[in-house]
Formats: structure tokens, C-alpha cells, sequence
């Protein structure tokens, strides 16, 4: 019994080792990853209930809801661009912009930011407008005026390549990143804050890498 705690704690002073070099090797790899991408802004018209005709009532409600369909679908965003690769410049591709509506990603707008050379630490905004198509405006429109909020996300899909001042581009590396916005009745994203465009995908790779070694400690434990 003895040797057997003597093991696991071992173990689990090994695990703790593993994974403070682990966590510290990944944020390392991504304290200085450049470019980042903010949203700033976003407006959406018409869940702006400050455009709601002062009386109240159901029919004006019912009128509010398919004006708005009718009127103005657009989406309103402001995207910031920034640098934070150590004296590189960046040379991005096209930047895909998909908008999507709702939790099930469905996409109702796409735009496309045209290629454009950015220096360290320079920070370049993208304010746009974009139409959209397949918004379920009333229900959307339903949601707020009850006091809820709506979802909308921005994915971004890009190629950009780096160079130092005097050297040669590099390869170009796949980025795909994206955020949720929350939207409320007044039109504009709940989060006063920018909110940060990321990848899932990496945060994911740690949490199951941590969970591999947890089970392993545990299953060593117990089994041995």
C-alpha cells in the first residue's frame, strides 16, 4: 500500500511538472502570435427598439417587426487589425468575413476584406456595412423586445504571410477564427468591450491533452 502511494504521488508531482512546462510552452507559442483581430463594433439596425413607434401596442409592434424586414437588413461592423508579430510586416490575403445568425451558425452575410500590407504594431480598422439574407427578423425582433438577446457571429478566414523589414515572405499560414456577439434591443453588441476573434480549435487541443494525462495518473493509480 505504501509503494502504491509513494507511486502515485510521484505521479502526480510528475503530472504537475508536465503540465506547468506544458501550459507554459503554449502560452509562450501564442503571448506574441500576430496578427489579432477585434470586433469594435456592431450594429444592427433593425433591432434598434428605439426606432419603435412611441405608442405601444400590438399593432405597432406587428408594423415595427415587418418594417423592419422590409427596410434595412444590414449589419453594421467595425473590425481591427492588429500587429503584434515582433518587426514583421504582414501581407494578408483576401479576408473572409461570414456572418451567421443564431447558435446553429447559420450564415446570412458574407464580405470579403481586400488584401493589405500592415506593420508591426500598426493597427488598421475595417468599419463596413453588409446585407444580410435569412435573418429570421421576427423572431429576432420577438426575442429583444422581450428583454432577451440575439446571437450573431463573425468567423474570419485568411492566408497572410510575414517578412522581416529586409527579409522574404513566408509561407502563408491558414487562419480561421471566429466570436460570438450578443445583440440586444438597443442594436448594438451587449459586450461594451472588443471582443476577440479566436480559434476554439487550440484551447480545445490543451483541455484534451490535460484530460489524457488526468486519466492516466488516475488510471496508474488504481490499477496498479
Amino acid at each position: 500500500m505504501n509503494s502504491r502511494v509513494g507511486f502515485c504521488l510521484c505521479t502526480l508531482i510528475i503530472l504537475a511538472v508536465t503540465l506547468s512546462i506544458s501550459v507554459t510552452l503554449y502560452l509562450m507559442a501564442n503571448i506574441h502570435r500576430g496578427p489579432r483581430f477585434y470586433v469594435k463594433e456592431f450594429y444592427v439596425p433593425a433591432l434598434d427598439l428605439s426606432q419603435l413607434p412611441t405608442t405601444s401596442n400590438n399593432n405597432n409592434k406587428s408594423n415595427f417587426i415587418n418594417n423592419t424586414i422590409i427596410t434595412n437588413p444590414c449589419l453594421f461592423f467595425d473590425l481591427a487589425f492588429l500587429n503584434i508579430e515582433y518587426e514583421r510586416i504582414v501581407r494578408y490575403g483576401d479576408v473572409n468575413l461570414t456572418f451567421s445568425y443564431g447558435r446553429n451558425n447559420n450564415a446570412v452575410a458574407n464580405y470579403v476584406v481586400r488584401s493589405f500590407d500592415q506593420w508591426w504594431w500598426e493597427v488598421d480598422y475595417r468599419r463596413e456595412v453588409v446585407e444580410s439574407q435569412g435573418v429570421p427578423w421576427e423572431d429576432a425582433v420577438k426575442a429583444v423586445l422581450n428583454g432577451s438577446k440575439v446571437v450573431f457571429r463573425v468567423d474570419l478566414a485568411a492566408r497572410p504571410k510575414f517578412k522581416r523589414q529586409f527579409g522574404t515572405y513566408s509561407k502563408k499560414k491558414d487562419v480561421r477564427i471566429g466570436a460570438d456577439v450578443e445583440v440586444d434591443g438597443t442594436g448594438l453588441k451587449v459586450k461594451r468591450k472588443d471582443i476577440r476573434l479566436n480559434s476554439a480549435a487550440s484551447h480545445r487541443g490543451v483541455g484534451i491533452y490535460v484530460l489524457f494525462l488526468s486519466l492516466l495518473v488516475v488510471w496508474e493509480c488504481f490499477c496498479f
